[in-house]
């Protein structure tokens, strides 16, 4: 017997760093996202077995667990210890998961390469939720922490406006492909920023910003309803703005783009991973610019955006 699962990737359109505080969240599911597939085993030595694949299919994780205890035996490292801690949560909340002594494989393959920032870890949450039968936000709460966004969007075909008030997790999904999709771009920095890590660092300053997570919702509402490149690129002006003064860092645009003729918005943690670009002319253009910026790697919106087919 086998079963898959499959996570979007994501990427987060707006309010980041205040999701946690409530702000209206937009993100999107994108193309790429990670695979896991589950095959039960004709042994029963109470042993589950987990191989992890990379973009390129070549192994990068190799872990065996005992599945009564869920505890990791050939190592102690921290993929291991995160990973038994998700599938002890996962059979607290449902106690039949993984309860009978039948040796099962876990393989899991990212279609995306690791430093993208596309969600590594809330496509696994979100895969590992499905098998387990679980509810993938409050599985990701309990053991890695966060806002839960990134796992809500990895089991949407369609993007989503997600918001977290008083710990509680609602969204929806939304229909966002505007007019002038074929002007928006996603380029990588090639700066991996761990997005925890950087939001812990401002903390202080988030919690304190109460008018940042109301200005910032609306900015989500408006940017849904935007249906031209003008009121996108002023939108963006006013998201980057506010978040800049809010936590007192440069905008990602006077960082690395200080010579841009369009906009550039930040996504998810500032200084690191993709940014969105607004871009009126032809695509060759825009390509040869950030090439004299070592980006090579550049989407438009409409072709990162996942769409069911």
């Amino acid at each position: 017997m086998s079963k898959q699962f499959y996570g979007h990737g994501k990427l987060m359109l707006t309010s980041e760093y205040f999701a946690l505080e409530g702000a209206k969240v937009l993100t999107i599911p994108v193309q790429f996202g990670q695979h896991l597939r589950v095959k039960e085993l004709t042994g029963q030595s109470n042993t589950l077995y987990w191989v992890a694949l990379n973009h390129l299919k070549e192994p990068w994780l190799h872990l065996t667990f005992d599945k009564q205890t869920l505890q990791c035996i050939n190592t102690d490292s921290k993929e291991a210890r995160t990973l038994s801690q998700m599938l002890q949560q996962a059979r607290l909340m449902n106690p039949s998961f993984l309860n009978s002594d039948t040796d099962i494989a876990v393989g899991t393959s990212l279609e995306f390469p690791n430093e993208w920032g596309l969600g590594t870890s809330s496509t696994l949450v979100y895969c590992l939720s499905a098998w387990a039968g679980v509810v993938g936000v409050a599985l990701l709460q309990a053991t890695m922490g966060g806002s839960g966004y990134d796992v809500a969007v990895a089991g949407s075909d369609e993007p989503i406006v997600y918001t977290l008030k008083d710990g509680k997790a609602t969204w929806d999904q939304v229909h966002f492909l505007p007019p002038y999709a074929e002007q928006l771009y996603f380029a990588y920095t090639g700066k991996k920023v761990v997005s925890s890590t950087s939001i812990t660092s401002y903390r202080d300053r988030i919690k304190a910003n109460k008018e940042a997570v109301i200005w910032l919702s609306k900015l989500t509402d408006s940017m849904l309803q935007s249906q031209t490149l003008d009121k996108m690129e002023q939108i963006i002006r006013e998201h980057e703005a506010i978040v800049s003064e809010a936590l007192q860092i440069p905008t990602i645009k006077s960082q690395l783009f200080p010579d841009y003729w369009g906009e550039v918005k930040s996504l998810g943690a500032w200084g690191g991973d993709f940014v969105l670009l607004t871009h009126r002319g032809p695509e060759q253009e825009l390509l040869s610019y950030l090439q004299g910026k070592d980006i090579s790697v550049v989407m438009r919106y409409d072709k990162m955006l996942y769409k069911k087919t």
